[in-house]
C-alpha cells in the first residue's frame, strides 16, 4: 500500500536510527542471515518522536541498544506476559504433537489474536479481533499500527511516518517500505479513521465507507465525516477540503484537497467534467442489454427530501452510460453488475437512473429500492481520474469490487 502519511519527517530520524544500527552489536545481530527487521519512526505534530520495530524480539536484545542510544521502542499491541506464556504453551504441544502442528498453529493465533488491543483516532480501543478478525497470523506486529496506536494511546497527533529495512532478509537492506498490504491495510484504516489511497502534501485520495457522510451535516451527530477526519488528520488542511461528494450509502474513492490552491484547481476540473469517474453496482433484476446510455432529467422531490424524481419539465440533464459486467446469483436470485459512468453529476443520479431508466434498482437501496436485497447499497465509486492540481501529472486510481 502506499504511504499513509508524508515521510520527510521521519525519514531523516530513521537515518539517524540506522547509523546508531551500524555502530551497535544489535546492528550486527540483524544483519546476520534472516534475522532481519523492519523499523519505524513517527513523528507527532509536538515534535516527539517513537520508534518501532516488527516482530517479536527478545528484551535482551534491544535493551542495551536502547540504552546506550537514549531512545525506547513503542511496546507490542498486547499483554507481553500473557503472549509469551500462550505461545510457550502452545510450542511444548506441538513439539509432543508434531502431526498436528498445522491445527495447533491455527488454535495458537485464534488464541493469540483475543489479546491485541489498538488506539484509534477516535479515542476508542479496538481488538484484532473487532477490526480484522481474519487476519494473518503476525498482524499487528508490523511498525506502522504499533506507531500509530501507540501515539494516539499518549494522545499524540500523528504528522509524519517512515518505515525501513535493516539487516539480512526480505528486502533490500536500509531500504524504505511502505506499510503492507496483508497485514497492515486492513488495521490502518480503523486506527486512522480514514483508508488512504494516496496523499501529497496538496491533495489526499481516500476510500470512503458505505454509511460514512462526505461532509458535514446538519446537528451534532452528523459532524463525523470524511471531510472532518481529514481535518484532524492532516493539521495543515483547509477548513473544506471536498471538491466533491459521495452519498453516505455509497462508498468509494473521493479526492480532497489540502490547500486552496489544489482545491481550486480541481474543482474546476470537475466543474468543467475533466474528470473521469466509474462506479460499479449490483442491481435487482436482469439487464439484457450488454451497454447503452440513460438519459433521464431529474430533480429533488421538493415534498419527499432527499429523494429525486424524474421530471422532463424542470427536471436538469442528467445522463449516465451503463455496460454489462455479469450476470450474478445472489440469495438465490439473478443480479446484474453495472459499470455506470455519470457524465452528469445529479444528486442520486446513478440510483435513480437504475431504478426508474432500467427498472433495475441498485440492490440494497433503501430510497428507490428494496433495502432488504443487500446489507449496504450495492454501489461503488471504483475508478478515479484526474490531472494532479500541482504537479499536471495524470492520475488513476482503481479499487477492487467490495461486493
Amino acid at each position: 500500500m502506499n504511504a499513509v502519511l508524508p515521510v520527510s519527517l521521519a525519514f531523516q530520524h530513521c537515518l539517524q536510527l540506522m547509523q546508531k544500527l551500524d555502530s551497535s552489536p544489535f546492528g550486527t545481530y540483524l544483519k546476520q542471515p534472516g534475522h532481519g527487521r523492519m523499523f519505524g519512526t513517527l513523528v507527532c505534530t509536538d515534535n516527539t518522536v517513537f520508534y518501532a520495530y516488527s516482530g517479536l524480539l527478545d528484551e535482551n536484545q534491544t535493551s542495551d541498544f536502547c540504552k546506550t542510544n537514549q531512545l525506547s521502542f513503542v511496546p507490542y499491541a498486547f499483554d507481553s506476559t500473557k503472549y509469551f506464556s500462550i505461545l510457550n504453551e502452545y510450542d511444548e504441544k506441538i513439539k509432543s504433537n508434531p502431526v498436528s502442528s498445522k491445527t495447533l498453529s491455527r488454535q495458537c493465533w485464534s488464541t493469540l489474536k483475543g489479546l491485541y488491543n489498538f488506539h484509534c483516532f477516535d479515542k476508542t480501543t479496538r481488538t484484532l479481533n473487532d477490526i480484522f478478525p481474519n487476519a494473518p497470523s503476525g498482524t499487528g506486529d508490523c511498525c506502522a499500527p504499533r506507531l500509530l496506536s501507540y501515539a494516539y494511546s499518549e494522545n499524540k497527533q500523528p504528522l509524519s511516518m517512515c518505515e525501513f529495512f535493516y539487516g539480512n532478509g526480505s528486502f533490500e537492506h536500509k531500504s524504505i517500505q511502505n506499510p503492507c498490504d496483508t497485514r497492515c491495510k486492513g488495521l490502518l484504516k480503523e486506527i486512522l479513521g480514514l483508508d488512504i489511497i494516496y496523499q501529497d502534501s496538496s491533495i489526499v485520495v481516500v476510500n470512503k465507507p458505505s454509511g460514512l457522510l462526505s461532509i458535514e451535516g446538519k446537528g451534532p451527530d452528523k459532524q463525523d465525516c470524511i471531510a472532518s477526519r481529514v481535518r484532524a488528520f492532516f493539521p495543515t488542511c483547509i477548513k473544506q477540503p471536498c471538491i466533491h461528494r459521495l452519498d453516505m450509502a455509497t462508498s468509494g474513492l473521493m479526492v480532497l484537497g489540502l490547500t486552496d490552491s489544489a482545491h481550486n484547481a480541481l474543482s474546476l476540473d470537475f466543474e468543467n467534467r475533466n474528470v473521469h469517474k466509474q462506479y460499479e453496482a449490483l442491481v435487482d433484476g436482469l439487464i439484457l442489454e450488454q451497454e447503452g446510455t440513460i438519459e433521464l432529467p431529474i430533480r429533488l422531490d421538493i415534498d419527499n427530501r432527499p429523494h429525486q424524481i424524474v421530471d422532463f419539465e424542470h427536471g436538469k440533464k442528467a445522463i449516465t452510460h451503463f455496460k454489462r459486467l455479469g450476470i450474478e446469483n445472489r440469495n438465490g436470485k439473478k443480479v446484474t453488475r453495472l459499470s455506470l459512468t455519470p457524465l452528469t453529476g445529479r444528486t442520486h443520479q446513478l440510483r435513480v437512473h437504475c431504478a426508474s431508466g432500467l427498472n433495475a434498482p441498485i440492490l440494497g437501496d433503501a430510497l428507490y429500492g428494496d433495502p432488504t436485497t443487500f446489507d449496504r447499497l450495492a454501489l461503488q465509486a471504483k475508478v478515479l481520474e484526474f490531472t494532479h492540481p500541482q504537479t499536471k501529472e495524470k492520475l488513476h486510481f482503481e479499487l477492487e469490487s467490495e461486493f
